[in-house]
């Protein structure tokens, strides 16, 4: 009973969603240095990203209510277009999706989390790589698969492989393909779909349209009843409704297996938004007289809009989460030109039940030195949250905390982020030494010697990377703890970085960027 309503859940109302994250070995830590990147070879570079031209926006984020039989609340499922850009050697989209059962179901019957991360093709949809992880009890299991549509396989980290027809589809990447579609009543449109090692047969018909309410609102919407076949047997019907107007909104899906009824009921749709600034003008605001030029005439590496995504890996586990530093926008603050530069990092997966880290750092920097005007850090680790804001007084050489406390900090001192930044527009020629007084995530102060050793070609994600060497040690111990590959290039990308931290080695592998000069 447990299991079939767990395949219920997952087949039938989540026909239109999947779910996951990926916690695979990693290679092991040589003895007394730090993992070097992966060799050159991985591929060719990534290609540039492709607008959207699609019914639905990146950021937007879809939260639905799962009821079964008698009971209200059953399962909540979240679906999200978490980014766009170059993933992988293709240009596209990252899908997640997330199911768990909630309240009695949870307690009583199935305890079930079940997550996704797909990555679609920009023009198509199609899925070329998916990250599935599962939880059912304490039964748990994660896998990556290529879907190579090319050569019409998916290929499993066990070295199976399910032979797929052309043009074969995930659960996420069919519901953003059925809003593509065009759903004019009298429509019918042929799926197929692969779920874990079982492909799917699903014939999508597009009905007359109907009136429905929901805890989102009310909504004209699109009938299209479902009809999934299994190759091995069994049959499943649901019926979707998408909004009639041009976002498509799957507002609701219900079907009705042998075990109760099931329905999935949009409660919110969002696009995620930014964290408010309190820059004056932005990047429209006009210069005064005298002021420093922008960044892209000061030959800065980077721009306003640059964004770099990173994978997070951890000891020996990969995938434990992800990293993003953004340039977001120029403009003032106060009487002082600075860029609003953005870092981020969050567990994922299997990775999140055992510390759920979801850290975000703002700095404010002015144009001229990178230097912060102020810094904005909120750290939710685990049950500890933390929320402080610094405000920098360079004549009086001390920070300002929110809770009152000064500390007293060198000329130039950086901050997290801007640190990532200043390092990246310093002069990195073979043999150069620089020094960064920076303050840690706690404000204290810290001071870093970055050495450029040497020329090395790398791979990884975005394929073979012509880069340069950069070896971090502190200061005070002059111990190494740092490595960073960045891209040999105008554009100083750091490809890989690997980082000695006091409970073990952090590696960052980029793996999409958007908006580089």
């Amino acid at each position: 009973m447990l299991s079939r309503l767990a395949r219920g859940i997952a087949i039938s109302a989540l026909m239109i969603f999947g779910l996951s994250l990926e916690l695979r070995p990693s290679a092991q830590q040589p003895e007394g240095g730090l993992t070097p990147p992966p060799r050159p070879g991985a591929g060719k570079p990534a290609a540039g990203v492709v607008a959207p031209g699609s019914p639905f926006t990146l950021g937007e984020r879809l939260t639905f209510n799962v009821s079964w039989s008698n009971f209200v609340t059953a399962a909540r499922v979240e679906m999200e277009i978490a980014e766009q850009g170059a993933f992988f050697d293709q240009p596209g989209y990252q899908l997640r999706a997330r199911a768990e059962t909630t309240g009695h179901v949870r307690s009583l019957f199935v305890e079930l989390d079940h997550q996704y991360i797909s990555y679609v093709a920009a023009g198509s949809l199609l899925p070329y790589r998916l990250i599935n992880s599962t939880r059912q009890g304490p039964r748990q299991s994660e896998e990556t698969i290529i879907l190579d549509q090319t050569q019409h396989a998916a290929r499993y980290a066990d070295g199976t492989a399910v032979q797929l027809p052309g043009g074969t589809y995930d659960l996420p990447s069919l519901v953003y393909a059925l809003r593509a579609r065009d759903l004019t009543a009298g429509a019918n449109y042929t799926f197929t779909v692969l779920y874990d090692k079982e492909l799917i047969e699903v014939e999508a018909q597009v009905k007359p349209r109907e009136r429905v309410i929901t805890q989102a609102g009310s909504y004209d919407a699109v009938r299209v009843d479902l009809n999934a076949r299994l190759k091995k047997g069994g049959r499943y019907r649901a019926r979707a409704f998408f909004s009639d107007d041009a976002q498509r909104l799957p507002v609701l899906i219900t079907a009705q297996p042998a075990f109760g009824e099931i329905r999935a009921e949009l409660s919110s749709a969002v696009v995620v938004p930014r964290v408010k600034s309190p820059l004056a003008g932005g990047l429209d605001a006009p210069r005064m007289v005298g002021e420093v030029p922008s960044e892209v005439e000061r030959g800065l590496p980077f721009g306003v809009g640059e964004r770099l995504n990173y994978d997070v890996s951890w000891l020996n586990l990969a995938s434990v989460g992800r990293a993003s530093f953004e340039v977001r926008q120029q403009g003032r603050l106060g009487a002082q030109r600075v860029f609003e530069l953005v870092g981020e990092v969050t567990t994922k997966g299997a990775a999140r039940a055992l510390v759920n880290v979801d850290d975000q750092v703002i700095s404010y920097a002015e144009v001229t030195t990178l230097a912060p005007v102020r810094t904005e850090t909120r750290l939710v680790e685990g049950r500890r949250q933390k929320q402080t804001a610094a405000d920098y007084n360079w004549p009086g050489k001390s920070v300002r905390l929110s809770d009152g406390t000064h500390v007293a900090v060198a000329p130039k001192t950086l901050d997290l982020v801007s640190l990532f930044y200043a390092a990246r527009a310093a002069n990195l020629q073979l043999g150069a030494t620089h020094t960064f007084p920076f303050l840690d995530a706690n404000y204290r102060p810290r001071t870093l010697v970055v050495k450029v050793m040497k020329q090395e070609t790398i791979g990884g994600p975005l394929g073979s990377l012509d880069t340069i060497q950069l070896d971090v040690f502190s200061q005070d111990q002059q111990q190494l703890v740092a490595q960073v590959w960045v891209t040999n290039d105008a554009r100083r990308l750091p490809a890989y970085i690997a980082i000695r931290a006091r409970f073990g080695e952090i590696r960052l592998q980029l793996t999409s960027m958007i908006g580089t000069k």
